[in-house]
């Protein structure tokens, strides 16, 4: 061939090589960048899933409890709770009670608030005179002494809907904290709202569960377990003869005789549950402090192996409620009951 041939045949064979070389940079080079891309928008996912947290579990209203709207049991009674008793006088005219709405201010729950107060309040027989006191929002909850305190906040996965813990002297309530998670309640419908609410005050006023089975017949009241929150959203008749049986009535001398000699036979003829603590202020401050720096981890464990973590004994567990106990020196302890998401 000629010189001139040869040439353009190294040429043609340069251009190639050439060809082949940028399109292989420009490969590696747009890899490159999609590897960093996806670097980048993965650790600015984690930051921003740190910091405002991440996606809330979407609380369906039809399905307010696991299995809505099976009856798979529709003739169980259900377990009754223990009812506690707070500190009072024993001859009195039923319980007088502050109640603290540390509730916050531009929620609806301040309106579900009012309506189980009222509930609560207005029952008959009457055994219970509410006394409101509005005090600044705290969503932790801090207990106060000697009152019940009702606080709603966005506490996180915690398992649970809503809470109350009292605590105890001698086995009376001395203090009650209600809490109300938005992290699960957020968005659901009134009914829902107004059933954690009224059931919640109503631990805080000492009564346990009257049906602890989520599948039989409703009984009508919010201390009943429940699929259908629309069908209990009140307190009921049962559940102010309990209390009166507890506390006596308002406008009435002395409380029920065989609950009064109950009471005294229990307090050695001390006369009164208006019991004198020694240090009380002091003790309460540390005990409420548990609360706060003590919380209680949900767990699967069975109940043959009481969950002891942070001093909590798990009591008892069902398959929508979960109950803790603390004790403590000096007669105290803390007892929580956990209604689960």
């Amino acid at each position: 061939p000629s010189r001139s041939s040869r040439r353009r045949d190294r040429q043609q064979n340069q251009d190639s090589t050439a060809s082949s070389t940028t399109c292989r940079d420009k490969s590696i080079y747009y890899g490159i960048r999609s590897a960093v891309f996806v670097v980048v928008s993965a650790v600015t996912l984690v930051v921003l899933v740190l910091i405002f947290g991440g996606p809330k579990a979407v609380v369906d209203p039809n399905t307010w409890m696991p299995g809505w709207p099976d009856m798979s049991n529709p003739n169980d009674e259900g377990k009754v709770g223990d009812h506690n008793m707070w500190v009072a006088d024993l001859v009195d005219n039923g319980l007088n009670l502050v109640v603290l709405n540390s509730l916050d201010r531009g929620s609806d729950w301040n309106d579900y608030f009012r309506e189980s107060i009222s509930d609560w309040d207005n029952g008959s027989p009457d055994s219970v005179t509410l006394q409101i006191k509005r005090v600044p929002n705290d969503p932790e909850c801090t207990p106060v002494r000697r009152t019940m305190k009702v606080c709603n906040g966005d506490y996180g996965p915690t398992d649970w809907r809503g809470v109350n813990q009292i605590i105890l002297a001698n086995d009376y309530i001395i203090s009650s904290v209600a809490k109300m998670n938005d992290y699960y309640l957020e968005g659901t419908n009134r009914a829902q709202k107004l059933y954690t609410m009224c059931h919640e005050l109503g631990h805080g006023l000492g009564l346990g569960h009257f049906d602890e089975n989520f599948y039989n017949k409703d009984l009508g009241n919010c201390m009943d377990y429940t699929e259908r929150p629309e069908n209990n959203m009140h307190p009921d008749e049962s559940n102010f003869l309990v209390l009166e049986e507890l506390y006596g009535s308002v406008n009435q001398s002395g409380i029920s005789t065989g609950k009064t000699v109950a009471v005294e036979e229990k307090l050695e003829n001390n006369g009164n549950r208006q019991l004198t603590l020694v240090n009380e202020e002091q003790l309460f401050d540390k005990y409420a402090d548990y609360l706060l720096n003590y919380p209680i981890e949900v767990t699967d464990e069975s109940n043959e192996f009481p969950d002891v973590r942070n001093g909590w004994r798990l009591l008892r567990r069902t398959e929508n409620a979960v109950y803790h106990q603390k004790d403590l020196p000096g007669g105290y302890s803390i007892m929580s009951t956990m209604l689960l998401a």
